[in-house]
């Protein structure tokens, strides 16, 4: 009897210990986190709903038309409190996809481009695997992301640039077909 309480005391705290300690997984009920979602977006209040909801469409519509085929429409939160981002596990960066769960945006990064470079990753996630993804070298996840993300060479750290410039090299006249098929060789 006492065996079987104790599991059962297991199985039922690994949730709130997961909340509680593995952030990332509140990606999975946004709204137990205090958001206000709808579809795929989330926000911290309700008024702000409308301008996620536009970049979101606005990056998706974006990535679609440069021909790359986004099969779902993954999570994203928006969040306008740090309290908000790092209650979702992220830290300095300005936005952060976890695979399986969702991306969480930075009350700084509010940007369509922002958004897009987050779908791209999404894009390698569905496409060549999360594991896998992460598994390729950098300028194929991130020159693929800034490549794609139309951000103005402004806010572009100097670091990816030829990351970028590597990546667009490599791609060069390839299809998204013929992308996906050889970035498992690299």
């Amino acid at each position: 009897m006492i065996k079987k309480l104790s599991l059962v005391l297991i199985l039922t705290s690994l949730p709130l210990l997961a909340w509680s300690f593995v952030k990332p997984v509140r990606l999975l009920f946004p709204h137990l986190n205090g958001m206000k979602c709808h579809n795929s977006v989330c926000v911290e209040h309700t008024k702000e709903m409308e301008k996620a909801e536009e970049l979101y469409g606005s990056a998706f519509d974006a990535v679609s038309s440069a021909g790359i085929p986004l099969r779902s429409k993954p999570i994203f939160v928006y969040c306008s409190t740090l309290e908000c981002y790092q209650s979702f596990g992220g830290g300095y960066e300005r936005a952060i996809s976890y695979p399986f769960l969702g991306t969480v945006i930075a009350p700084a990064s509010w940007q369509s481009y922002i958004t897009q470079h987050e779908l791209i990753h999404w894009f390698q996630f569905s496409e060549i695997g999360a594991v896998a993804t992460m598994m390729k070298p950098e300028w194929f996840r991130e020159g693929m992301a800034y490549s794609y993300s139309n951000a103005p060479d402004s806010d572009i750290p100097e670091h990816y640039l030829p990351l970028m410039e590597r990546y667009n090299d490599w791609h060069s006249k390839k299809s998204w077909t013929e992308v996906i098929e050889q970035a498992g060789e690299l």
